[in-house]
Protein backbone atom coordinates (compact mmCIF):
# COMPACT_ATOMS: atom_id res chain seq x y z
CA UNK A 1 0.00 0.00 0.00
CA UNK A 2 0.81 3.79 -0.50
CA UNK A 3 0.61 6.81 2.36
CA UNK A 4 1.27 9.86 1.18
CA UNK A 5 3.33 12.38 2.68
CA UNK A 6 1.18 14.14 4.52
CA UNK A 7 -0.21 10.61 5.71
CA UNK A 8 3.06 10.16 6.99
CA UNK A 9 3.55 13.36 8.48
CA UNK A 10 0.41 13.12 10.55
CA UNK A 11 2.01 9.78 11.96
CA UNK A 12 4.58 10.96 13.11
CA UNK A 13 3.28 13.43 14.49
CA UNK A 14 0.96 11.01 16.10
CA UNK A 15 3.58 9.32 17.51
CA UNK A 16 5.47 12.34 18.99
CA UNK A 17 2.19 13.02 20.57
CA UNK A 18 1.67 16.45 18.69
CA UNK A 19 -1.79 16.11 17.14
CA UNK A 20 -5.04 17.70 18.57
CA UNK A 21 -7.73 15.63 19.82
CA UNK A 22 -9.60 15.26 16.55
CA UNK A 23 -6.47 14.41 14.40
CA UNK A 24 -5.43 11.85 16.63
CA UNK A 25 -8.80 9.85 17.01
CA UNK A 26 -8.48 10.46 12.98
CA UNK A 27 -5.13 8.57 12.70
CA UNK A 28 -6.04 6.23 15.70
CA UNK A 29 -9.52 5.01 13.65
CA UNK A 30 -7.55 4.73 10.42
CA UNK A 31 -4.62 2.31 12.04
CA UNK A 32 -7.56 0.34 13.35
CA UNK A 33 -9.22 0.29 10.68
CA UNK A 34 -7.19 -2.59 8.62
CA UNK A 35 -4.36 -4.70 9.79
CA UNK A 36 -2.94 -3.35 6.56
CA UNK A 37 -2.94 -0.32 8.45
CA UNK A 38 -1.72 -1.34 11.62
CA UNK A 39 1.28 -3.55 10.05
CA UNK A 40 2.34 -0.18 8.01
CA UNK A 41 1.60 1.82 11.63
CA UNK A 42 4.01 -0.50 13.32
CA UNK A 43 7.11 -0.03 10.44
CA UNK A 44 7.12 3.61 10.71
CA UNK A 45 6.64 3.45 14.61
CA UNK A 46 9.53 0.82 14.36
CA UNK A 47 11.48 3.40 12.25
CA UNK A 48 10.99 6.06 15.06
CA UNK A 49 12.65 4.29 17.47
CA UNK A 50 15.86 3.45 15.34
CA UNK A 51 16.33 6.62 14.83
CA UNK A 52 15.49 8.00 18.03
CA UNK A 53 17.85 5.33 19.89
CA UNK A 54 20.12 3.58 17.46
CA UNK A 55 21.77 6.96 15.83
CA UNK A 56 24.58 8.59 16.50
CA UNK A 57 22.76 11.76 16.97
CA UNK A 58 25.32 14.45 15.65
CA UNK A 59 26.63 13.01 12.48
CA UNK A 60 24.21 10.63 10.44
CA UNK A 61 24.99 9.08 7.20
CA UNK A 62 21.83 9.33 5.27
CA UNK A 63 22.49 6.47 2.59
CA UNK A 64 24.29 4.07 5.33
CA UNK A 65 21.24 4.84 7.95
CA UNK A 66 18.51 4.20 5.34
CA UNK A 67 20.56 0.92 4.18
CA UNK A 68 20.73 -0.31 7.72
CA UNK A 69 16.82 0.17 8.24
CA UNK A 70 15.99 -1.07 5.59
CA UNK A 71 17.97 -3.99 6.55
CA UNK A 72 15.91 -4.51 9.82
CA UNK A 73 12.20 -4.14 8.81
CA UNK A 74 11.60 -6.01 5.75
CA UNK A 75 8.68 -3.81 4.51
CA UNK A 76 6.59 -5.16 1.07
CA UNK A 77 6.05 -1.90 -0.15
CA UNK A 78 8.05 1.48 0.52
CA UNK A 79 5.85 4.43 1.85
CA UNK A 80 8.20 6.94 0.70
CA UNK A 81 10.24 7.89 -2.31
CA UNK A 82 13.82 7.47 -1.14
CA UNK A 83 14.56 10.99 -0.82
CA UNK A 84 11.19 11.13 1.41
CA UNK A 85 12.32 8.52 3.66
CA UNK A 86 16.12 10.02 3.87
CA UNK A 87 14.29 13.56 5.53
CA UNK A 88 11.65 11.82 7.33
CA UNK A 89 15.19 9.87 9.43
CA UNK A 90 16.32 13.64 10.22
CA UNK A 91 12.73 14.73 11.05
CA UNK A 92 11.90 11.89 13.88
CA UNK A 93 15.62 12.28 15.51
CA UNK A 94 13.97 15.49 17.30
CA UNK A 95 10.75 13.34 18.49
CA UNK A 96 10.82 13.58 22.08
CA UNK A 97 10.81 10.40 23.71
CA UNK A 98 9.11 11.63 26.93
CA UNK A 99 6.13 11.98 24.28
CA UNK A 100 6.57 8.84 22.64
CA UNK A 101 5.67 6.93 25.66
CA UNK A 102 2.45 8.64 26.21
CA UNK A 103 1.05 7.79 23.20
CA UNK A 104 -1.64 4.94 23.50
CA UNK A 105 -0.97 2.94 20.55
CA UNK A 106 2.74 2.72 21.90
CA UNK A 107 2.00 1.53 25.23
CA UNK A 108 -0.18 -0.87 23.18
CA UNK A 109 3.03 -1.73 21.34
CA UNK A 110 5.46 -2.92 24.30
CA UNK A 111 5.51 -6.92 24.50
CA UNK A 112 8.45 -7.13 26.97
CA UNK A 113 8.21 -10.43 28.41
CA UNK A 114 8.02 -10.50 32.23
CA UNK A 115 6.71 -11.67 35.46
CA UNK A 116 7.34 -8.62 37.80
CA UNK A 117 6.78 -5.15 37.75
CA UNK A 118 9.88 -3.50 38.21
CA UNK A 119 9.58 0.21 39.87
CA UNK A 120 11.76 2.88 39.08
CA UNK A 121 13.59 4.45 42.31
CA UNK A 122 12.57 7.63 44.41
CA UNK A 123 14.11 9.48 46.98
CA UNK A 124 14.97 8.23 50.29
CA UNK A 125 18.28 7.95 52.12
CA UNK A 126 19.35 7.15 55.79
CA UNK A 127 21.24 10.11 58.10
CA UNK A 128 23.65 8.58 60.46
CA UNK A 129 24.24 10.84 63.40
CA UNK A 130 28.03 11.28 65.24
CA UNK A 131 26.08 9.55 68.09
CA UNK A 132 25.74 6.23 65.95
CA UNK A 133 21.60 7.02 65.80
CA UNK A 134 20.57 6.43 62.21
CA UNK A 135 17.61 8.48 61.18
CA UNK A 136 15.58 7.40 58.44
CA UNK A 137 14.50 10.12 55.89
CA UNK A 138 12.42 8.45 53.71
CA UNK A 139 9.58 9.99 54.94
CA UNK A 140 10.57 12.01 57.71
CA UNK A 141 10.46 15.86 58.06
CA UNK A 142 11.71 16.88 61.49
CA UNK A 143 14.67 18.83 63.29
CA UNK A 144 17.45 17.38 64.91
CA UNK A 145 19.93 19.32 67.43
CA UNK A 146 23.43 17.43 67.18
CA UNK A 147 26.13 17.09 70.10
CA UNK A 148 27.92 20.84 69.12
CA UNK A 149 24.48 22.62 68.95
CA UNK A 150 23.91 22.56 65.36
CA UNK A 151 20.26 22.26 64.18
CA UNK A 152 20.02 19.85 61.26
CA UNK A 153 16.74 20.70 59.34
CA UNK A 154 15.60 16.88 57.23
CA UNK A 155 13.16 16.90 54.70
CA UNK A 156 11.98 13.71 52.42
CA UNK A 157 11.10 16.57 49.42
CA UNK A 158 13.84 19.32 49.73
CA UNK A 159 17.14 16.93 51.35
CA UNK A 160 19.23 17.44 54.64
CA UNK A 161 20.44 21.24 55.75
CA UNK A 162 22.62 22.56 58.57
CA UNK A 163 22.18 25.53 60.81
CA UNK A 164 25.90 26.19 62.17
CA UNK A 165 25.41 27.75 66.25
CA UNK A 166 28.92 27.59 67.92
CA UNK A 167 31.93 29.48 65.82
CA UNK A 168 35.25 28.83 65.96
CA UNK A 169 34.75 24.60 66.68
CA UNK A 170 38.07 23.05 67.09
CA UNK A 171 36.66 19.64 67.19
CA UNK A 172 35.06 18.16 64.64
CA UNK A 173 31.82 15.89 64.80
CA UNK A 174 30.37 13.81 61.57
CA UNK A 175 27.43 13.36 60.11
CA UNK A 176 27.12 10.25 57.14
CA UNK A 177 24.13 10.32 54.23
CA UNK A 178 23.59 6.74 53.09
CA UNK A 179 21.11 6.00 50.06
CA UNK A 180 20.81 2.47 49.00
CA UNK A 181 20.22 0.90 45.62
CA UNK A 182 17.07 2.70 44.06
CA UNK A 183 17.16 5.58 46.04
CA UNK A 184 19.17 8.97 45.46
CA UNK A 185 19.17 12.23 47.92
CA UNK A 186 20.80 15.43 48.61
CA UNK A 187 21.96 17.74 51.36
CA UNK A 188 23.55 21.07 51.95
CA UNK A 189 26.23 21.00 53.71
CA UNK A 190 26.86 23.90 56.57
CA UNK A 191 29.18 25.71 54.34
CA UNK A 192 26.36 26.32 51.60
CA UNK A 193 27.94 23.51 49.33
CA UNK A 194 25.08 21.14 47.66
CA UNK A 195 26.05 17.52 47.04
CA UNK A 196 23.59 15.17 45.57
CA UNK A 197 23.79 11.37 46.02
CA UNK A 198 23.37 8.65 43.60
CA UNK A 199 21.83 5.41 44.35
CA UNK A 200 24.15 2.80 46.78
CA UNK A 201 26.18 6.25 47.82
CA UNK A 202 27.81 7.20 50.68
CA UNK A 203 28.94 11.09 52.14
CA UNK A 204 30.74 11.32 55.53
CA UNK A 205 31.44 14.90 56.57
CA UNK A 206 31.69 17.02 59.39
CA UNK A 207 28.79 19.27 60.92
CA UNK A 208 30.45 21.72 61.35
CA UNK A 209 33.85 22.59 59.31
CA UNK A 210 37.12 23.85 61.57
CA UNK A 211 40.66 24.19 60.48
CA UNK A 212 42.24 25.29 56.79
CA UNK A 213 40.18 22.73 55.00
CA UNK A 214 36.92 21.66 54.30
CA UNK A 215 37.25 17.84 53.65
CA UNK A 216 34.35 15.25 52.91
CA UNK A 217 34.50 11.60 51.96
CA UNK A 218 32.87 9.96 49.15
CA UNK A 219 31.65 5.83 48.50
CA UNK A 220 29.63 6.04 45.08
CA UNK A 221 28.75 9.21 43.14
CA UNK A 222 28.23 12.30 43.72
CA UNK A 223 27.15 15.81 42.46
CA UNK A 224 28.93 18.49 43.37
CA UNK A 225 28.00 22.98 43.54
CA UNK A 226 30.67 23.93 46.06
CA UNK A 227 30.55 26.96 48.05
CA UNK A 228 33.29 29.08 46.75
CA UNK A 229 36.21 30.19 49.67
CA UNK A 230 39.57 30.57 48.31
CA UNK A 231 41.44 30.50 51.81
CA UNK A 232 39.73 27.59 53.14
CA UNK A 233 40.08 24.77 49.95
CA UNK A 234 36.69 22.15 49.17
CA UNK A 235 38.36 18.68 49.23
CA UNK A 236 36.51 15.67 48.36
CA UNK A 237 38.10 12.19 49.08
CA UNK A 238 37.67 8.73 47.92
CA UNK A 239 40.94 6.35 48.78
CA UNK A 240 44.00 7.80 48.03
CA UNK A 241 42.37 9.94 44.86
CA UNK A 242 41.02 13.55 46.31
CA UNK A 243 39.96 16.28 44.56
CA UNK A 244 40.31 20.20 45.57
CA UNK A 245 38.14 22.59 44.89
CA UNK A 246 38.25 26.12 43.54
CA UNK A 247 34.34 26.22 43.55
CA UNK A 248 33.05 24.60 41.24
CA UNK A 249 30.67 22.55 39.78
CA UNK A 250 31.21 18.49 39.00
CA UNK A 251 30.84 14.81 39.53
CA UNK A 252 32.64 11.55 40.95
CA UNK A 253 31.99 8.41 40.61
CA UNK A 254 33.80 5.14 42.27
CA UNK A 255 31.25 2.91 41.57
CA UNK A 256 33.96 0.43 39.73
CA UNK A 257 36.71 -0.94 42.22
CA UNK A 258 39.40 -0.26 39.12
CA UNK A 259 38.53 3.24 38.60
CA UNK A 260 37.58 6.85 39.72
CA UNK A 261 35.62 9.19 37.00
CA UNK A 262 35.90 12.71 37.61
CA UNK A 263 33.82 15.13 35.20
CA UNK A 264 34.14 18.93 35.43
CA UNK A 265 31.23 20.84 34.72
CA UNK A 266 32.32 24.30 35.43
CA UNK A 267 34.98 26.17 37.81
CA UNK A 268 38.34 24.73 38.41
CA UNK A 269 39.57 21.37 39.96
CA UNK A 270 43.00 19.98 41.06
CA UNK A 271 43.13 16.13 40.94
CA UNK A 272 45.20 14.38 43.32
CA UNK A 273 45.36 10.55 42.74
CA UNK A 274 47.92 9.51 44.89
CA UNK A 275 50.08 10.99 47.63
CA UNK A 276 53.45 10.53 45.85
CA UNK A 277 52.36 12.86 42.15
CA UNK A 278 51.49 16.04 41.44
CA UNK A 279 48.33 17.69 41.15
CA UNK A 280 46.73 17.87 37.84
CA UNK A 281 44.04 20.60 37.07
CA UNK A 282 40.81 20.13 34.90
CA UNK A 283 39.34 22.07 32.95
CA UNK A 284 35.14 22.59 32.37
CA UNK A 285 34.33 19.37 29.81
CA UNK A 286 37.47 17.57 31.04
CA UNK A 287 36.79 13.44 32.22
CA UNK A 288 39.55 12.43 34.17
CA UNK A 289 39.59 8.50 34.40
CA UNK A 290 42.64 7.09 37.36
CA UNK A 291 43.17 3.72 36.75
CA UNK A 292 43.34 2.38 40.19
CA UNK A 293 45.39 -1.15 39.03
CA UNK A 294 47.70 0.65 36.67
CA UNK A 295 47.79 4.29 38.31
CA UNK A 296 47.53 5.67 35.08
CA UNK A 297 45.61 9.17 34.80
CA UNK A 298 43.94 10.01 31.28
CA UNK A 299 42.13 13.24 30.86
CA UNK A 300 40.11 14.40 27.35
CA UNK A 301 37.18 16.51 26.57
CA UNK A 302 33.65 15.20 26.60
CA UNK A 303 29.79 15.79 26.49
CA UNK A 304 29.63 16.01 30.35
CA UNK A 305 25.73 15.72 30.13
CA UNK A 306 25.88 11.87 29.71
CA UNK A 307 27.76 11.80 33.15
CA UNK A 308 25.50 14.14 35.48
CA UNK A 309 22.26 14.06 33.27
CA UNK A 310 20.84 11.60 36.63
CA UNK A 311 21.47 13.99 38.76
CA UNK A 312 18.45 16.04 37.00
CA UNK A 313 16.56 12.72 36.74
CA UNK A 314 17.34 11.77 33.01
CA UNK A 315 19.47 8.62 32.22
CA UNK A 316 21.36 9.99 28.72
CA UNK A 317 23.30 7.50 26.84
CA UNK A 318 25.71 8.22 24.31
CA UNK A 319 26.90 5.37 22.28
CA UNK A 320 27.35 3.37 25.01
CA UNK A 321 27.88 -0.52 25.40
CA UNK A 322 25.02 -2.73 27.06
CA UNK A 323 27.29 -3.50 29.90
CA UNK A 324 27.37 -0.08 31.15
CA UNK A 325 23.94 0.54 30.58
CA UNK A 326 22.99 -2.28 32.27
CA UNK A 327 25.44 -1.27 35.62
CA UNK A 328 23.19 1.99 36.10
CA UNK A 329 19.74 -0.03 35.86
CA UNK A 330 20.52 -2.53 38.64
CA UNK A 331 21.19 0.15 40.73
CA UNK A 332 18.26 2.63 40.52
CA UNK A 333 15.81 0.23 39.60
CA UNK A 334 17.35 -2.20 42.05
CA UNK A 335 17.79 -5.30 39.97
CA UNK A 336 19.58 -8.25 38.97
CA UNK A 337 20.79 -8.43 35.16
CA UNK A 338 21.89 -11.88 33.53
CA UNK A 339 23.56 -11.52 30.24
CA UNK A 340 22.90 -15.31 28.60
CA UNK A 341 25.14 -14.52 25.51
CA UNK A 342 28.14 -12.29 26.32
CA UNK A 343 28.72 -10.44 22.94
CA UNK A 344 25.43 -9.22 24.12
CA UNK A 345 27.39 -7.16 26.29
CA UNK A 346 28.96 -5.02 23.75
CA UNK A 347 25.95 -3.42 21.66
CA UNK A 348 26.01 0.00 21.87
CA UNK A 349 23.05 2.73 22.36
CA UNK A 350 22.81 6.23 22.18
CA UNK A 351 19.14 8.24 24.23
CA UNK A 352 17.36 9.95 26.71
CA UNK A 353 15.25 9.05 29.03
CA UNK A 354 13.40 10.36 32.95
CA UNK A 355 14.75 8.08 35.19
CA UNK A 356 11.74 7.75 36.71
CA UNK A 357 10.04 6.08 33.70
CA UNK A 358 9.47 2.67 33.86
CA UNK A 359 12.06 -0.09 32.71
CA UNK A 360 10.35 -1.99 30.50
CA UNK A 361 9.90 1.78 28.57
CA UNK A 362 13.49 1.28 28.08
CA UNK A 363 14.33 -1.92 27.45
CA UNK A 364 11.01 -1.97 24.58
CA UNK A 365 13.13 0.40 23.09
CA UNK A 366 16.60 -1.10 23.06
CA UNK A 367 14.98 -4.68 21.70
CA UNK A 368 13.18 -2.88 18.84
CA UNK A 369 16.69 -0.74 18.05
CA UNK A 370 19.19 -4.31 18.62
CA UNK A 371 19.82 -7.53 18.40
CA UNK A 372 19.23 -7.88 22.19
CA UNK A 373 16.11 -9.72 23.19
CA UNK A 374 15.00 -8.96 27.22
CA UNK A 375 13.13 -10.90 29.48
CA UNK A 376 12.01 -9.84 33.43
CA UNK A 377 11.70 -12.36 35.85
CA UNK A 378 11.34 -12.28 39.61
CA UNK A 379 13.18 -8.76 40.10
CA UNK A 380 15.50 -9.64 37.24
CA UNK A 381 16.24 -8.81 33.77
CA UNK A 382 17.71 -11.61 31.66
CA UNK A 383 19.30 -10.58 28.09
CA UNK A 384 19.58 -12.79 25.16
CA UNK A 385 20.56 -12.58 21.48
CA UNK A 386 17.50 -12.61 19.54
Amino acid sequence: MKISDQQYSLILDYISGELEEQSRVEVETWINSSDENKRAYQKILKKTLYSRWSLKMASIDQDVELKKFERRITAKTRFLSYAAVAASILIVISISVLSLWDTPMFKQEQMIAQTTVIEPGERGAELILSTGEIIDINTAQSQIKERDGSVIQVDSVFGVGYQTIQKNITKQIYNTLKTARGREFNVILSDGTRVWLNAESELRYPVQFAGDTRQVFLKGEGYFEVEPNKDVPFLVNSGEHQVKVYGTQFCINTYDEAQIQTVLVEGSIGLKYSAIVKESRLEPGDLAVVDLITGDLDIKQVNVRPYVAWKDGDFVFEDENLENIMKRLERWYDVKVFFMNPETKSFRFTGDMKRYSKVEDLLYFMEETSDAKFEIKNNAIVIMKK
